[in-house]
């Protein structure tokens, strides 16, 4: 089977304990960054009023990949209650995270984006990538959104023409997207995980961690959610079917919106569960391009696409 690292013989159970599931101590160490950086956001010294904090990104999900992936936090803060105020006090949010930090732990790598700030820590002698994402707070509990609530952030987000704008709210819905992926049974994880590997080892790097959980859940559903006594092996290779097949992908659920109510993109794509804006991969639709001819704007994206498509074939075909 085409995995890195796989010994001749070896089963793909076997395999994924023995290299790609997490192991007890990377786990405490994720778990221990986590609680660390929390008490410092929700500390009197943080010039903000944190709700709580919510863990979330691969961990926070049950996904994540031995030694491949970071610790995500996501925090309401208390008197910001519009995207408006968010967008204005964004900067300082960053910037009075970044001090706190500094102040009390070795912080290297540091980057921001539009909604969030990323560092490395170090945690008891070890190094770990965190994401901190501040968010709105509009709702009662953001880790557990009643079905109202969903409806008021997606009318929210309809009435916001701007990508930035959604984003924000995006973020809110990030906790029902963490509840939706974590609620699968431990056999898909294991199969998110392994997929999440090959994708990292052979470094395609046009595929998010999202679109792959998304990818293997759609791809046990089409399988017939088969009980959890089904072998990896099944499961994967219909994921790298979908995959050496990438044009054909479209993926979307019913469990918080109806897709058709909505302006559903062209295939490929696979829209988030949560958001009705968001297809995870969005690069990839928007640049896709059928038949022989590649306009020059979209030439990097599709050489991308067709190199994952060659990898997956022939991952498709080790396990004939």
């Amino acid at each position: 089977m085409d995995f890195q690292g796989i010994k001749p013989g070896e089963s793909l159970a076997c395999f994924i304990d023995r290299v790609v599931n997490p192991d007890t101590s990377y786990l405490k160490q994720c778990g221990k960054t986590i609680d660390k950086v929390a008490e410092v956001l929700k500390s009197s010294q943080f010039n903000y009023k944190v709700m709580r904090t919510i863990k979330g990104g691969s961990i926070g999900k049950g996904t994540a990949v031995r030694d491949l992936s970071d610790v995500d936090l996501i925090f309401p803060i208390n008197d910001i209650t519009s995207i408006l105020t968010l967008k204005q006090q964004m900067d300082g949010i960053k910037i009075a995270i970044d001090s706190l930090l500094r102040s009390r732990f070795q912080i290297s790598g540091t980057q921001t984006t539009t909604w969030a700030y990323k560092t490395n820590i170090l945690v008891d002698r070890s190094w770990q990538e965190v994401d901190i994402m501040p968010i709105l707070n509009i709702t009662n509990d953001p880790s557990k959104l009643t079905d109202d609530e969903i409806k008021m952030i997606h009318t929210k987000m309809r009435g916001e023409a701007g990508i930035a704008e959604k984003g924000y709210y995006n973020r809110c819905l990030r906790p029902l997207q963490i509840e939706f992926i974590g609620k699968h049974p431990e056999k898909i994880k294991r199969v998110i995980r392994l997929i999440k590997y090959w994708i990292k080892t052979k470094n395609h790097t046009i595929i998010k961690s999202i679109a792959v959980e998304l990818l293997v859940i759609g791809a046990w559903e089409d399988l017939g959610k088969p009980h959890p006594g089904v072998a990896e092996e099944v499961i994967s290779k219909m994921v790298f079917d979908k995959l050496r097949n990438f044009g054909d992908i479209k993926l979307s659920w019913t469990n918080y919106y109806k897709p058709t109510d909505y302006q559903v993109p062209p295939k490929p794509y696979i829209l988030d569960p949560v958001d009705p804006y968001n297809n995870v991969i969005s690069q990839i639709t928007n640049h896709y391009c059928r038949g022989s001819h590649v306009q020059a704007a979209d030439r990097e994206v599709m050489q991308q696409v067709f190199r994952l498509q060659r990898d997956a074939e022939q991952a498709f075909k080790s396990f004939e």
